[in-house]
């Protein structure tokens, strides 16, 4: 890959991305830019195997099916735990496309999509057209990003609007317009709106240490920005607005066990600030400063070890006092992720707003290697990365999921067809790798796709149960006395009814209902001496993360409970007294 890369003092030497793209050396990078896209939407019709899908999918159902775009509401309670936009967006979709998890992801993946796009125009504004591409195809292989758009949550929300709203801010820094004025205050409410006010940090320091570390402070109290924080507090209102009808004005509902509680101020502080120092009505005590240090090694996979090189050589020339071209990167990036490390609630997927940073970051050394024709670091770790990432799958095959060997044998025999397209082109080593690198990414994340999820979903009864029902009992009311995941209620035709097992015994009705119970129900029942009929039993996987016992087919059913489709019973009848 040939060096076009400029700095944003020489624009006029851009040329059109396409012409890199189509062009015929270009090729394998255009090929493997497709596949890194397609993986990113494979994943779209997978149904839910975490919790989290099925209870926003609800709560955004119960928005339409309600036609109450104002309050959130699950199981017919208040719910105070997330802000409103993505709810709102799922909702739009579930109008327009029907419920369901297409629908329910789609709007997601197009806000991801959004990430891509902004992580593209502001690497060519700061490093020129082949840094860019390069910052892409890492953003698109990083391996957490690609599991997020599978099992979607708030997270390609905030990366598509906060990347957006850094975009345009960036441009209003170098010169006013209206158009990044209000893009970027419009994107910046809707992180906001979609995570809380702490999202203000990722997005402001980009911009003030950009000024600070280039010595223009003085250019931090333009009035550009007064209006900029103006305009972003104006599209925030629907959130404060909504909080306050349905909670506010409402002191005397029940809210985190208590009355009383403000949703304004939940929203303003303890929705995240709260729950990162532990002082919120969301508590958690167990995190580590080095969480997340750890942790990206493996979500920013096969990144993970040049992101911290790059981060190292950054720091390292900003110690030097080395002018960078930009320091919106490190600085968006940067105070967040620390902010993340020292806070006590941490979550594996809460970096995942910072990828597209890092992945600027990242392109910027990987670049500069393959610029060079120079970097033995670079092949070591990203040879050893792919080769043992590739060993490890094809022993993962023979213990996980050994009948989908002939999947799984067309999954690498691609993955071998592409390596030999890349190399056959005579490009320099190190342009291979990066590229050989996005392709075993790639192949993995197929095997998840094609053959991990599905094994997982073949052990989740909260989906198998609804699907029985909704075969099976179409026009029956279900009833749920135990926890189950939300993917039940979700996917379950039918209004889904949640209630003790003491309500259903007492109730003539509900006992005639088909109802759901786990193994433990099952037992408290048996030992009560109360008589029913099992319709279905189902195997029950509870975990969202791999353990090994589920890993080894033959140690699988060790990790399972269980879960029962049920009818009680009819009562006996009662003997008729003579002469009544």
């Amino acid at each position: 890959m040939n060096s076009t890369a400029t700095s944003n003092n020489n624009p006029q030497t851009y040329s059109p991305g396409y012409q890199h793209l189509f062009s015929a050396e270009r090729r394998p990078f255009l090929l493997v830019l497709i596949l890194g896209i397609a993986i990113n939407l494979a994943g779209i019709c997978t149904r839910f195997f975490t919790d989290d899908p099925g209870l926003y999918g609800l709560i955004a159902r119960n928005m339409v099916e309600s036609g109450n775009f104002s309050n959130l509401v699950f199981q017919g309670t208040d719910w105070l735990d997330k802000p409103h936009f993505p709810f709102w967006m799922i909702a739009i979709s579930f109008k327009l496309f029907g419920v369901n998890t297409v629908a329910y992801k789609l709007p997601a993946l197009l806000f991801y999509f959004m990430s891509v796009v902004y992580t593209y125009k502001l690497g060519k504004k700061l490093y020129g057209i082949e840094t860019a591409l390069i910052a892409v195809l890492v953003l698109l292989t990083a391996q957490h990003t690609i599991m997020s758009n599978t099992d979607v949550r708030a997270e390609p929300y905030i990366m598509g609007l906060l990347m957006g709203s850094v975009y345009h801010f960036y441009g209003l820094k170098e010169k006013f317009g209206w158009r990044d004025l209000l893009l970027g205050s419009l994107f910046a409410g809707c992180a906001v709106m979609t995570k809380g006010i702490y999202l203000l940090i990722p997005i402001g320091f980009a911009i003030i240490g950009d000024y600070i570390f280039k010595g223009d402070v003085k250019s931090l109290f333009r009035w550009r920005w007064v209006m900029a924080v103006v305009l972003t507090a104006i599209f925030v209102l629907p959130e404060i607005y909504t909080l306050y009808q349905q909670f506010d004005l409402h002191p005397e509902k029940i809210v985190f066990h208590r009355k009383g509680v403000s949703g304004i101020k939940w929203f303003l502080w303890d929705s995240q600030f709260g729950r990162f120092n532990s002082t919120g009505y969301i508590k958690r005590s167990d995190g580590s400063i080095f969480f997340f240090l750890h942790t990206l090694l493996w979500a920013f996979a096969p990144w993970g070890i040049l992101l911290y090189v790059a981060v190292f050589i950054t720091i390292k020339k900003m110690v030097k006092r080395i002018a960078l071209p930009e320091y919106v990167t490190i600085s968006g990036a940067g105070l967040m992720l620390l902010i993340f490390s020292i806070s006590q609630f941490q979550l594996p997927f809460y970096t995942n707003i910072l990828f597209p940073f890092f992945s600027i970051i990242t392109a910027v050394y990987i670049h500069s290697v393959i610029v060079k024709n120079k970097g033995k670091f670079f092949k070591i770790v990203q040879y050893a990365i792919t080769g043992i990432l590739v060993v490890a799958f094809i022993a993962l095959n023979f213990v996980f999921s050994p009948e989908r060997f002939v999947v799984f044998s067309l999954i690498t025999l691609g993955l071998v067809i592409l390596a030999w397209y890349i190399y056959s082109k005579g490009q320099s080593v190190y342009y291979n790798l990066f590229l050989l690198t996005c392709c075993v990414a790639i192949w993995l994340n197929a095997y998840f796709i094609a053959i991990v999820y599905p094994t997982i979903l073949r052990y989740k009864a909260e989906v198998l149960a609804s699907d029985y029902v909704n075969q099976n009992y179409p026009g029956s009311t279900i009833v749920v006395v135990c926890e189950i995941p939300n993917a039940f209620p979700f996917y379950t035709q039918k209004r889904v009814y949640v209630t003790s097992i003491s309500e259903v015994l007492k109730t003539p009705v509900e006992r005639k209902s088909v109802i759901l119970i786990d193994d433990i129900l099952a037992a408290q029942l048996k030992d009560q001496h109360i008589t029913y009929s099992v319709i279905k039993e189902f195997d029950n996987y509870p975990q969202e993360n791999l353990t090994l016992p589920f890993i080894i087919e033959k140690e699988r059913y060790k990790t399972f409970n269980h879960y029962f489709l049920i009818k009680f019973d009819p009562l006996p009848n009662k003997p008729s007294i003579p002469g009544a």
